[in-house]
């Protein structure tokens, strides 16, 4: 196939469906979100008042974290390695249940803000400075550069747009929907928008699956793609390396994430927010399925994709998988997803600029002033993404992978530092400075290997690229091993934190024992699927 067959124009009929569906979706939300607005406090414009229910807090969820790296990147990346390239999506039941046991209570029992103002209780305010500077540059240089960049390079490939001027249009889009109706409106249009994306991938995923003849004429077609365990040395994605990635980048994603849980923060109560949790565990069990296994398909239907057209995956399936009208529908879900995780982004952003840095300097300022405040943060940041997204564009790497490879990199230095400052009593703030710069030499020593061109990254560092250090998956279980024996080491030898800043942040294990509550108990929801999510594993091994 040569590159014109990735660049066709959609039809008429299809604009119509897609801009439909999408302007629907968000027209919806505002109205929502402002029919819902009693007074404009910070609260309300970063937290939606406290007062979101399960459905909605786990449908946020969802559209958060599935953006365009997922329909696009994924689908690339399974049609290069195979159905292995989703592993990670279903780690979500341990990730969330952590989360749901140990993290979540601790944060609405504290009614933060941000997870940066939680550190402030548990360590200093210096620690809360730090982190919330480490979570404004993921989000803008890895989560927003990322899904504005694969996004637009899908409208370049089918319309022949300019890369740069749809990351800017599509930009300007979230800001000004974010600026308008504050985390309400994001909520609220993630959770009509996370069905949109499943029921536009899911159409995708049943013509395909109709084209090759079902489950069983992909096997046989592919039979190597169709499993999800890569075995212990795969350079992409060994199965135990990303199941060990989940231990830590995992826990990191679904329970500390600003952007995540900010889901959470803005649920009525905690059994709303667990219930919530649960519902997004749910969703999660569709990804592989839905976003992976079209890109096995399009391999098995046409191998011949190489180089940068591979890349494109997710067009290929838009131009010879979906007919008009679907196509649209399946074009909006990819718009859905991006704009739901821009609006997502864009908010947190805007809630840690004013929570963690401008009261800070100005703690005196009006309700007013601080959602003024956090409306010009949207903007800014929108201007630094687009920045950022240009910066992305010149990866040779696959986007998902890359993506997933950055994202270890950046929170591995952090991540024990809070899990265990949660956990343990014992944990220090003297450990936990010199464990995140430990973590954070650890850090650039990957990110430099990630950035060399070539074999270079094999000449400089060879001990980065042996079987066991080669894998990103694995460079973060060393990385986070060392750092976490650091954190103890050194608090262990050090002061303890006073015994009143404990009182409210770490864990009384007394009450994790919680009385069984029956039918609606988040934990035997967990357990339910849990199972189900083994059993998936078992089957597609």
């Amino acid at each position: 196939m040569d590159d014109s067959g990735l660049s066709l124009f959609l039809e008429p009929w299809d604009w119509a469906v897609c801009i439909l569906v999408l302007f629907g979706s968000i027209a919806v939300g505002l109205y929502l979100a402002l029919r819902s607005r009693r007074q404009e406090t910070s609260d309300a414009f970063f937290l939606a008042g406290r007062t979101l229910l399960w459905p909605v807090v786990g449908a946020s969820l969802y559209a958060t974290n599935i953006g365009a790296e997922h329909l696009v990147g994924l689908s690339g990346d399974a049609y290069r390695y195979g159905l292995k390239a989703g592993t990670v999506e279903l780690t979500t039941a341990l990730c969330l249940g952590f989360a749901c046991a140990v993290l979540l209570p601790y944060y609405l029992k504290n009614k933060v803000f941000t997870i940066p103002e939680f550190l402030e209780l548990r360590y200093s305010p210096s620690a809360r400075l730090c982190f919330s500077g480490l979570m404004l540059v993921i989000c803008i240089m890895t989560k927003m550069a990322f899904t504005l960049y694969a996004g637009a390079l899908v409208l370049h490939s089918l319309t022949g747009w300019d890369v740069m001027q749809v990351v800017w249009v599509l930009g300007l889009i979230a800001a000004a929907v974010t600026i308008l109706g504050g985390f309400a409106a994001v909520a609220y249009t993630d959770t009509i928008q996370a069905a949109i994306i499943i029921v536009g991938a899911a159409v995708m995923t049943l013509v395909g699956l109709d084209k090759i003849g079902g489950w069983s004429g992909l096997a046989a077609a592919v039979p190597a793609r169709v499993h999800i365990a890569g075995p212990l040395d795969d350079p992409h994605y060994p199965f135990w390396g990303v199941i060990a990635g989940a231990i830590y980048g995992g826990v990191f994603y679904w329970g500390i994430d600003q952007v995540n849980v900010q889901r959470a923060l803005g649920a009525r109560n905690l059994d709303q927010a667990r219930w919530g949790a649960m519902f997004a565990v749910l969703l999660k069990l569709t990804p592989v399925f839905i976003f992976a296994l079209p890109g096995v398909i399009a391999y098995a239907l046409d191998p011949s994709l190489e180089g940068e057209q591979s890349k494109q995956t997710f067009v290929w399936l838009l131009n010879y998988l979906c007919p008009p009208g679907v196509r649209g529908l399946v074009l909006a879900s990819l718009l859905a997803a991006m704009i739901s995780s821009l609006l997502a982004m864009m908010n947190s952003i805007s809630t840690m600029s004013v929570r963690d840095f401008m009261l800070r300097m100005r703690p005196k300022t009006s309700e007013s002033a601080q959602v003024l405040l956090g409306r010009v943060a949207i903007a800014v940041a929108t201007v630094l993404g687009v920045a950022a997204a240009y910066l992305i564009s010149r990866t040779p790497k696959g986007l998902y992978e890359y993506l997933q490879s950055v994202s270890i990199y950046l929170v591995m230095p952090v991540t024990p530092a809070i899990v265990f400052g949660i956990l343990s009593r014992r944990v220090s703030q003297a450990g936990a400075t010199a464990s995140v710069l430990v973590g954070v030499g650890l850090s650039a020593l990957c990110l430099v290997d990630l950035g060399l061109p070539g074999d270079w990254g094999e000449k400089v560092f060879p001990f980065l690229h042996q079987t066991l250090t080669y894998n990103y998956t694995y460079r973060g279980l060393w990385g986070t091993l060392i750092i976490t024996a650091v954190l103890f080491g050194v608090s262990y030898s050090t002061r303890p934190s006073p015994p009143e800043k404990l009182e409210r942040t770490t864990v009384r294990w007394s009450d994790l024992a919680e009385p069984f509550r029956g039918l609606t108990d988040w934990r035997l929801h967990l357990a339910v699927l849990a199972a189900v999510t083994v059993g998936l594993y078992y089957w597609l091994w």
